[in-house]
Order: structure tokens, then sequence, then C-alpha cells
């Protein structure tokens, strides 16, 4: 005899099984979640911000160009640890390693094959972006609004990749 669906569905272990917190990217802790877009984001636009101020602090002249590029290997190397999951900071998902996320970066972004770490690569693709549109904009090549357009999208891009939103 076969049990009733409502029974197996409505078991207390059955609950208990499902919309854990954890499985939806919700920290189950205390610690920020990487499954969380709107931490992602945060991390992301960080991580932005910090390259701009690279940026200006190159254009003051208090950073040599090999100290600008330095600063910002630095960062992806940082942040590039955080989204695979190796900042204890952040709760991880199993997304968040070389074999899933580290992947996907190496199929969606080519140039990141030369680098050993996806996660330092997507940082670094990143911040070239970053700093094209920043150069484009300084030069009066791109208006204000066609700059913060493709910084929001270039965030959004990056965000979405290390979430796992296709």
């Amino acid at each position: 005899m076969s049990m009733d669906k409502r029974e197996i569905e409505g078991s207390p272990e059955r609950a208990a099984d499902r919309g854990r917190a954890e499985d939806l990217g919700w920290p189950a802790g205390d610690r920020p979640s990487l499954g969380n877009p709107d931490v992602v984001i945060g991390l992301v636009r960080a991580f932005g911000a910090a390259v701009v101020d690279v940026r200006k602090r190159y254009n003051l002249d208090e950073l040599t160009h090999d100290g600008a590029l330095a600063a910002i290997d630095k960062l992806s190397g940082q942040y590039g640890d955080i989204a695979m999951g190796r900042d204890p900071a952040y709760e991880a998902l199993p997304w968040n390693s070389p074999e899933q996320l580290g992947a996907n970066i190496h199929k969606r972004l080519p140039e990141a094959n030369e680098d050993p770490d996806p996660g330092k690569a997507l940082f670094l693709a990143l911040a070239r972006s970053l700093l094209d549109v920043a150069v484009a904009h300084e030069d009066g090549d791109m208006k204000d609004g066609e700059a913060q357009g493709h910084i929001e999208a270039a965030i959004s891009s990056i965000a979405n990749l290390i979430v796992g939103v296709r």
C-alpha cells in the first residue's frame, strides 16, 4: 500500500528538508553569504570603488604605473579569494569553487584561462573594463551617463556570474 502524497510532503521531516536558508543562498550563521545577490553586488561595487581609488591616486601621482598595477593585482586577488569561497569571513556555497564557478569563469572569459586563479582573473578583467571606461571618460570620449551605464552593466554581469545567475 502506498502512502498518501500529502502525508509525505506534509511531514515534519520533509518540511525540515525544504527551504533551508543556506540552500537559498542566505547565511546559516552570521557571515554574509555569497549566494545573496545584495552581498555580492556590494562586494563587486566595493571592488570597483577601490579600482577607481587606485586610478585617482595614479592620476594624482601618488602611485607609479607599476604601483597602480600592483595595487589592482592585489585587490583582484583579495576579491577573487572571496568569490571563490576562500575567505572565511563569507559563507560560500558549493557554487563558489574552482569546479563550478571557476569553470564558468573560464568558459565566459577566455582570457581567464591564462591565469591559474579564475577568481583573480575575473576581477582583473573587471578592473580592465572599469579602467577602460575611466580613461574614455577622462579623455572626454564618453559622457557621464554612458560611462555610468557601462560600469553598471559590468558590475551586474560580474555579480550575476558570482551568484550563478545566467
